[in-house]
């Protein structure tokens, strides 16, 4: 089975290795394609993209968005989307803009406090955001764009908008049903079956939806380099298996032709 990883972070946004080094690391493993999903930001796109032309590997150009859907965060990835599409653009930086503000609220209050901390020290001082988590006392409810309108963002800038980590979030079966139906309803086209935390029962439910919804299917490690030691590029924490027909499959509802 040729492999492939859809689901990869970088310096651009909270990885440790450079676009090039993901790239790179990701030829070296064998795989045929690999994309780069930073974080609200296609900042690492352009040295991936040209690094895959060196290496001779296939480079997926991707995002992940963060989104809310009953009053929870979901992620969301997208796929070959204009990067130059001024209304995306402008919904993430609204989103980006957004959560400054709010780090920086959350910063204030911890100065406020007591604790004289900068942004920088953020994670190193509270390791697990352990005051900063929901309900503490220095927590800012974390502003996010619908799901919906995000989901039709990226269809409007040509992109494939895949529902990401469905098990991640804190919704029972019937929530996560209901979340992927509206997830369908508003233009997404995928969502994500293999993942490098999922079960073999996960995977199998996630396939099942899939089928329900009339999503494609789609997989990836969720790469972070040294931020996330214990997942491995291109097999997560060693069993994982993502096929090229997933990204084949995601490439035709793209309108790109496949090679």
């Amino acid at each position: 089975m040729e492999r492939i990883d859809l689901h990869t972070h970088t310096l651009a946004s909270d990885g440790s290795d450079t676009p090039a080094a993901v790239v790179q690391q990701a030829a070296a493993l064998g795989l045929r394609a690999v994309a780069v999903t930073d974080h609200d930001t296609f900042a690492g796109l352009p040295e991936a993209l040209a690094a895959g032309q060196r290496c001779g590997i296939e480079v997926v150009p991707g995002v992940e968005l963060s989104t809310v859907w009953g009053g929870e965060e979901v992620h969301l990835l997208g796929y070959f989307m204009d990067t130059g599409n001024a209304a995306l653009r402008a919904l993430m930086t609204r989103a980006t803009d957004e959560r400054n503000a709010r780090n920086e609220t959350m910063v204030q209050r911890l100065h406020d406090a007591g604790y004289p901390i900068t942004m920088d020290d953020l994670h190193a001082a509270f390791p697990g955001q352990t005051v900063l988590g929901r309900g503490k006392a220095f927590y800012v409810p974390r502003y996010n764009i619908p799901l919906e309108d995000s989901i039709r963002a990226l269809r409007a800038a040509g992109g494939v908008p895949v529902v990401a980590h469905i098990f991640k979030y804190r919704f029972d079966d019937a929530q996560r049903a209901a979340m992927l139906a509206a997830a369908a309803d508003a233009g997404a086209l995928g969502v994500e079956v293999r993942y490098t935390t999922y079960t073999p029962e996960q995977t199998e439910i996630a396939q099942a939806l899939a089928a329900r919804f009339g999503l494609a299917p789609s997989g990836g490690s969720d790469y972070h380099g040294l931020r996330k030691p214990d997942i491995a590029l291109g097999s997560g924490r060693g069993g994982l298996r993502v096929p090229y027909a997933y990204l084949a499959g995601l490439k035709a509802l793209a309108g790109h032709e496949c090679v």
